[in-house]
């Protein structure tokens, strides 16, 4: 029985032409007769010949595809951007390679490493919680310095020029605390697991500045900071000894904490406390009462971050950008406004 797939030089030799010829004509070429070109399809597909992409791509200097490393396959957020990138790489018949640092420095390394050894031509990246704690971003320049453009999303870092797709978390974080206020929130109260990631921190340094701006002062025991393990533990503690009617919680399992812990101790929401937080619409819509957020259009971001990749391959020329995409507040029953 004959081999159901075979090279382009078996192809040739069956027909009884050259190699090139075959090439040609499964390319279209006008210099091919038509004759041809239908033997050599006819041929190629009895034997299901298929050319090989990256062979033809390294070849041509282009791989057309492009690497996404992300830094967990959890996240509802870095899913939405996911989808952005692959929406535009598509339509621009480019590939994309999706790895998962999982919040690891190492992994994160390895990764970089692989992908910019020819593999892809550009890295769209969001860095891995340890190596903002870390604060070695090496891998990334020797990354550029190879040749390879790179974009960073949401979570950046300014010790790297490259181009970069965020948005304002300070500005965001005014927003959604003025928010509480205008519900009729008094005494709002901050809550972070992500305190050692650039986003954590500028949404905390938004929040107070608005308070600030309000009240004159901060209570600084009214920001919680520690870890998803302690989240519940530290919820209630400040739920006994200070009066609160406001939470805005920064990331997903601070927001999923404060509605465990309100539930657990009979307070309800949004009568006697009203939330904001981050997550994604599957869940906020899933939990009662309804959890009002901060939508980052993760596939803006996505989308935003893939365009100027591929501007970056074609024309590696003009400034590095910074593109800031703009954010809303989806009002579901948690802030339901205070009569």
């Amino acid at each position: 029985m004959e081999k159901k797939k075979i090279t382009v030089k078996e192809l040739a030799q069956k027909l009884g032409v050259s190699i090139s010829t075959v090439s040609k004509a499964l390319n279209d070429s006008y210099e091919i007769s038509d004759k041809t070109k239908k033997r050599v399809r006819r041929l190629a597909e009895k034997y299901n010949y298929k050319p090989n992409r990256l062979a033809v791509n390294l070849k041509s200097g282009n791989t057309r595809t492009i690497g996404v490393i992300l830094p967990s396959i959890l996240s509802n957020f870095f899913t939405a951007v996911l989808y952005g990138i692959e929406q535009v790489t598509n339509e621009a018949d480019y590939s994309i390679i999706t790895c998962f640092s999982n919040e690891s420095f190492d992994r994160e390394v390895t990764y970089v490493d692989i992908l910019s050894n020819g593999a892809i031509d550009g890295l769209i990246v969001a860095i891995a919680e340890e190596t903002q704690i870390k604060k070695d971003f090496s891998h990334f320049e020797n990354c550029i310095e190879e040749g390879n453009p790179v974009v960073m999303f949401d979570r950046v870092t300014k010790a790297i020029d490259c181009d970069k797709v965020v948005v304002d978390d300070f500005n965001d974080a005014r927003m959604a605390t003025q928010h509480l206020m205008d519900c009729g929130c008094q005494n709002v109260a901050l809550v972070s697991a992500i305190d050692f990631l650039s986003v954590g921190k500028d949404r905390v340094k938004g929040f107070v500045s608005k308070v600030e701006e309000t009240l004159g002062h901060v209570d600084r025991e009214m920001i919680i900071r520690c870890s998803v393990d302690e989240l519940e533990e530290r919820l209630n503690q400040i739920l006994e000894s200070r009066l609160v009617d406001g939470f805005f919680a920064v990331d997903e399992d601070a927001s999923l904490a404060i509605c465990k812990v309100a539930k657990k101790r009979g307070i309800t929401v949004p009568d006697e406390l009203s939330v904001i937080g981050y997550a994604g619409e599957k869940l906020a819509t899933n939990v009662a009462p309804g959890l009002t957020t901060v939508n980052q259009n993760g596939v803006s971001i996505g989308r935003e971050a893939a365009r100027i990749m591929l501007d970056r391959i074609e024309s590696d020329k003009g400034p590095f950008t910074k593109k800031v995409i703009t954010t809303t507040i989806e009002r579901r029953a948690s802030t339901q406004r205070k009569k």
